[in-house]
């Protein structure tokens, strides 16, 4: 594996689309504006940080969305002759792929979010660093992790489908978070049958009803950081993965 490929693959990339993208940006640009625009023009119907629930939106769609249009080249073999010609290896053609449509794109998110945000503020008169999106409150940062494994999930559905692949692969996804729900909730009642479960999160923590009370029951710390581990480095490395082998298994 050469960096030389991979970043001649990332140009060649960017050279072919440079128009598409710059259109993209001043899309997203006016996209995030009027989101902030509609929470602007009804700020009394909404409640907590809107600057969160704007920038988790623009992240997951947009991000979806190009990284989805970045693989067009990847899903069908008619498609895919040219990817045969270049000199690279698979590993290669999913690292770049990868570092396109994660470092890059949330740098370029990063600056066109805060710029609508900076607008924003200057609009409401309160241009403040602390009225400034800080990623690392409350652990928001957390949601960065959670792009890069849906990153993968986008990846693996757009070579894995030729057709409609990301209406498809976002269907799967959803399929499979409620059926996964509903096995966690089935686990936890056979484990604790007398707990009147509410709710759960996979690997984190669930909720049960007590006395009146709602209680919440997290991880202990030691299992916390497996689960840590596993969901923000391991799965995302394990779509990618297959996202590999699914390009040995096409020839592409």
């Amino acid at each position: 594996m050469k960096t030389s490929n991979i970043s001649l693959l990332v140009n060649r990339q960017f050279k072919e689309n440079n128009k598409i993208y710059g259109i993209s940006l001043l899309v997203l640009f006016g996209v995030l504006s009027f989101m902030f625009l509609l929470v602007h023009q009804w700020q009394d119907s909404f409640a907590g940080a809107v600057q969160n629930g704007v920038f988790l939106i623009g992240l997951f769609i947009g991000g979806g969305l190009f990284t989805n249009s970045m693989l067009n080249e990847l899903s069908g073999s008619s498609s895919s002759i040219w990817l045969l010609s270049l000199p690279a290896k698979h590993s290669e053609k999913v690292i770049a792929s990868v570092f396109i449509s994660t470092v890059i794109f949330l740098i370029f998110y990063l600056l066109i979010f805060y710029l609508v945000d900076i607008l924003y503020l200057l609009k409401t008169d309160r241009l403040k660093i602390e009225y400034l999106l800080n990623p690392f409150k409350d652990d928001f940062h957390i949601f960065f992790f959670w792009y890069l494994l849906y990153n993968g999930v986008i990846l693996l559905g757009r070579v894995m489908f030729t057709k409609y692949s990301l209406i498809k692969t976002l269907l799967f996804v959803f399929l499979f978070f409620i059926l996964f729900n509903y096995l966690n909730n089935f686990i936890l009642e056979l484990l604790i049958p007398n707990v009147n479960l509410v709710s759960s999160v996979a690997m984190d923590s669930f909720l049960f009803h007590h006395e009146a009370e709602n209680v919440t029951v997290f991880l202990p710390e030691s299992i916390d950081l497996v689960s840590a581990i596993f969901t923000r480095f391991l799965l995302p490395v394990s779509m990618w993965f297959l996202v590999w082998l699914k390009l040995k298994e096409k020839q592409v």
